[in-house]
């Protein structure tokens, strides 16, 4: 994609009969507000591109009359976040809902076309990228990358992301100008995909901590010697990130893992395994319950009791003096 602009607004703009506006305040002057030239609607639509990577838009428009709007895009993103979204109908993705993230996974030379009645309103910022973004340049960036269309695709509809929606509101107040502009939304950019890819790993692990995983000879053998080494390093820091590693596994595979060889998560694995060795050392030695504590991964005494107790039904104390 040369351009962002060029090869994807351009056309749109001129086929919805579409203008510039030049300034209008409330619209960050950085970027470029366009208006409807044909009397079908009033309102703005301000954008601002950065080369072939993104456009970050802001739009307030009112439709007069009924119509459809559409046109034959490229293949890109688009994620927003709508504020009003009255009897619009667009053509993939979730219904357009007012206080809902809305995503766009646009295929290259699909058409994308959004119906609208009299007094149609819609209000929303949104970011749009290009596949020179979320394909070439964050591979060259960080190598191995998410599946960033899929990321998108997972939190489409969704009502309760407020770290996104914090983050449209903020940009659709910027108001900044210059290298300042050109960096803060640069920024923006990124910390959208970062929160999106975030979330979509959230919503995989849930989903597979629901379903069941057919292990193969590989993964059990990698369970095994995972196992082995909780049970030998029961004082560090068994993080699922440090487990994933070790068992070359991404987090959402070991937790699916995890669920089908154990019938439980890695982290309650781990707590259940702290627990049970507490148990021998209580019942084996005279340790005192500090040293314990410590020799099964807790660093305070009172986190150890609690958990301990949940686990038992009773202290670590009590459960020392019943047995003795």
């Amino acid at each position: 994609m040369r351009s962002i602009k060029d090869d994807m607004y351009d056309e749109a703009f001129r086929l919805w009969d579409m203008v510039p506006a030049g300034t209008v305040p409330g619209y960050g002057s950085a970027g470029s507000v366009y208006r409807f030239a044909n009397g079908c609607g009033h309102g703005e639509y301000w954008a601002y591109f950065h080369d072939n990577l993104f456009a970050v838009n802001a739009f307030d428009m009112t439709f007069e009359h009924a119509g459809v709007m559409r046109y034959r895009h490229a293949e890109h993103l688009s994620i927003g976040y709508y504020e009003a979204a009255d009897l619009i109908v667009q053509s993939g993705g979730s219904t357009l809902r007012a206080g809902a993230i809305s995503t766009y996974l646009a295929e290259e030379g699909a058409e994308y076309v959004a119906l609208y009645q009299p007094g149609s309103a819609t209000r929303a910022t949104s970011i749009t990228i290009s596949p020179d973004y979320y394909r070439d340049y964050l591979q060259a960036r960080f190598g191995n990358i998410p599946d960033v269309r899929r990321a998108f695709a997972l939190v489409d509809g969704r009502t309760d992301f407020p770290e996104l929606v914090a983050l449209f509101k903020q940009v659709r107040a910027y108001q900044g100008t210059g290298m300042a502009a050109t960096l803060f939304y640069e920024g923006a950019v990124a910390e959208a995909l970062a929160l999106v890819i975030e979330r979509a790993a959230i919503i995989e692990a849930e989903r597979a901590e629901g379903s069941v995983l057919t292990l193969s000879k590989e993964d059990r053998a990698a369970l095994d010697d995972l196992s082995a080494y909780i049970s030998g390093n029961l004082a560090g820091a068994l993080s699922c990130e440090e487990l994933a590693r070790r068992a070359c596994m991404g987090r959402t595979k070991l937790k699916a893992a995890f669920k089908a060889a154990y019938g439980t998560s890695p982290a309650a694995f781990v707590a259940d395994a702290r627990i049970e060795r507490a148990i021998e050392l209580l019942n084996s030695t005279d340790e005192p319950i500090a040293h314990i504590a410590r020799a099964v991964g807790y660093r305070k005494p009172g986190a150890f009791a609690e958990a301990f107790r949940r686990r038992t039904g009773v202290p670590p104390s009590a459960y020392r003096r019943r047995s003795a």
